[in-house]
């Protein structure tokens, strides 16, 4: 599963690195970036959905499904490419569909993950996936935009469809993952019903999601559309610049990740999701005011380890505090608090449009932080769970 998620990973950042300097290159167009971001996902608006499938079919069909339909849309780019048929539209629609298989992908393995690890192994495992996503956050980035540089779009395909076939073949690996149905004369609104019921009469879980869709709305922008627009017009870097950007940042939630995997025991886990997204903003605010490449680095790398303090230990309480049986449907409803991002992204896509990329951090600093503070007042027990 690890190794799965790894080649996935590095696939995924490969190709966001390509087409959003493709996008950009052919737009000069820091909103329809924003547009290509949000596109890539759309399947948070259906994720509850998802989630309710999820626990349904047999989750080992869906894994497969998932991943099999990532090799089909990178072909799909391929051979766009060797045709000379690529232009924006065509990545628009690409952004989308991959959007849809992300959100499928991200609810089926999160789901399965309990089911193969011990609960007391749950955090170390969690830490330990988001490891190797951060990991490939490195490499990714700086590997999408060294070969875009070097080899252009087309050959670059070829790499990222590689390891899409990698990622495949490790899912058929995994032992253990269930592929039984679950019969329910409840149709699937009833049972997308009762999901919410479960998260509405457990505040702490309510409030969890609430934070998610927070660091969504007005913190992941930076890396997925905002760095991009300070590389090339601010910074006036190359691709691999870029790549490097990105791939300091990941460093950095790497560290994050592994220090959280360490404290296997966290008792205050509450207090290290509230800490984290807090410092996340502090550190967004700081890069407003960041102009030149090399003193940027340890900022974006401060900002990888307070990302890594918030979204690992809250994955970790969300699978902890979830029966087995609403696991898939509060699953989804995390997907749909991922909404946030692009409503954000083209929220900071229009405000670096019409004023700049540094506007568009602070004004995304300084809401985060607000509605934060009101967070934590409503749902004061978040900052006591373990």
């Amino acid at each position: 599963m690890w190794l799965g998620d790894l080649t996935l990973s590095i696939a995924e950042f490969m190709e966001i690195v390509i087409l959003s300097w493709y996008v950009l290159g052919e737009t000069e167009s820091p909103l329809i970036l924003g547009v290509f971001a949000a596109l890539r996902f759309t399947g948070t608006v259906v994720a509850p959905f998802f989630g309710v499938i999820v626990d349904r079919l047999g989750r080992r069909h869906i894994y497969i499904f998932a991943r099999s339909s990532f090799v089909v849309l990178s072909c799909s780019v391929l051979v766009l490419t060797i045709f000379d048929l690529l232009n924006v539209i065509a990545v628009l629609v690409v952004a989308a569909l991959v959007g849809l298989s992300r959100s499928l992908d991200m609810i089926v393995r999160q789901s399965v993950l309990p089911v193969i690890v011990s609960s007391s192994q749950l955090q170390n495992s969690v830490a330990l996936l988001r490891t190797g996503r951060d990991i490939t956050q490195i490499i990714g980035p700086v590997l999408g935009g060294v070969l875009l540089e070097a080899i252009g779009i087309g050959k670059s395909y070829i790499f990222i469809i590689i390891f899409h076939l990698l990622s495949l073949m490790f899912v058929f690996l995994i032992p253990g993952v269930p592929n039984t149905t679950i019969k329910t004369a409840q149709s699937i609104f009833e049972n997308l019903k009762g999901g919410l019921s479960y998260v509405r009469v457990n505040p702490f879980l309510f409030g969890l999601l609430v934070v998610a869709f927070i660091v969504n709305l007005t913190a992941f922008p930076l890396n997925n559309t905002l760095l991009a627009v300070i590389a090339r017009q601010v910074m006036e870097i190359d691709a691999a610049g870029l790549g490097w950007l990105m791939g300091t940042y990941s460093a950095g939630a790497l560290l994050g990740s592994l220090i959280i995997g360490y404290f296997s025991t966290m008792e205050k886990a509450g207090k290290a999701m509230i800490i984290g997204s807090i410092l996340w903003h502090i550190g967004i605010l700081i890069m407003a005011y960041m102009q030149w490449f090399f003193i940027s680095l340890p900022v974006l790398f401060f900002i990888g380890i307070s990302q890594s303090f918030a979204m690992v230990t809250m994955a970790m309480m969300l699978l902890k505090y979830t029966s087995e049986e609403m696991r898939g449907r509060v699953l989804g409803l995390r997907q749909l608090a991922v909404y946030g991002l692009p409503v954000g992204v083209l929220i900071s896509g229009f405000i670096a449009e019409n004023a700049d990329a540094s506007l568009a951090l602070i004004f995304n600093g300084i809401l985060g932080l607000f509605i934060l503070v009101l967070a934590i007042f409503k749902w004061p027990e978040m900052l006591h769970k373990r």
